[in-house]
């Protein structure tokens, strides 16, 4: 194999490597998302059975002082009735009437109460975390599964890549091993015309010459290993 030809499939298997990688990269990054949205949920669910628990407290109170306030009412008509004189009459009256409007106060409290207290929002809340729970446990199982196929995949992509690096001169194997382990594989950089993509400056009539000569050469504006398609070397 031509070095033309072995540095784009050198290229190759290192794109492919980097594939696998980021797949492995990806699973549990992907988990931790999803586990922090089920805790997200756990705790929207904890917020709203304690706002209805508190609620609950409020409204049992609400109900007992509607309760004492009724019977303090029927003990002021009771009064009332028996009242001595015109004087004792209106005090009685207006306590009546004060106590009645307060009583009508606190029923619109409870009903805007019992507008509130609705335990179906809880049960939304759980529903959606249950939900949650069972995609997260599907996800790391999905995890779990690839990942030995992944991991031998990425060994045996890491032996075809020691193996194809026999293109690479003795002399600048140091180099380009540092910008493989720097930048994986963006180390490398197709020529198209006379133009680097890796950075898309034009090369030296000469380099090019160099480079459909077989030469092993790296770009002198953004370090990467260039090489040739084999197509375009004449």
């Amino acid at each position: 194999m031509g070095s033309t030809a072995g540095l784009q499939q050198l290229h190759l298997l290192h794109l492919q490597l980097k594939e696998v990688l980021d797949a492995l990269d990806r699973g549990p990054k992907q988990l931790k998302a999803k586990q922090q949205y089920v805790a997200q949920r756990a705790a929207e669910v904890e917020t709203q059975k304690e706002r209805q628990k508190k609620l609950k407290i409020t409204l049992d109170q609400a109900n007992l002082q509607l309760k004492s306030n009724e019977a303090k009412l029927d003990q002021l008509k009771g009064k009332l009735n028996s009242a001595n004189s015109n004087k004792e009459y209106e005090v009685f009256t207006a306590q009546i009437e004060a106590d009645t409007v307060a009583k009508s106060v606190l029923e619109d409290e409870i009903l805007g109460m019992l507008d509130k207290l609705d335990e179906g929002k809880t049960q939304v809340a759980e529903k959606m975390l249950e939900g949650a729970r069972a995609d997260e446990k599907k996800l790391s199982g999905d995890i779990a599964t690839a990942e030995p196929g992944l991991k031998a995949r990425m060994a045996e992509l890491q032996e075809q890549i020691r193996q194809s690096e026999s293109v690479i001169p003795e002399d600048i194997k140091p180099q380009f091993r540092r910008m493989v382990l720097q930048n994986g594989a963006s180390a490398f950089a197709e020529v198209d015309g006379d133009v680097c993509t890796g950075c898309y400056v034009a090369l030296p009539p000469q380099t090019f010459v160099e480079l459909k000569r077989g030469k092993v050469l790296f770009c002198k504006s953004c370090g990467r290993l260039m090489y040739i398609r084999p197509a375009d070397v004449a």
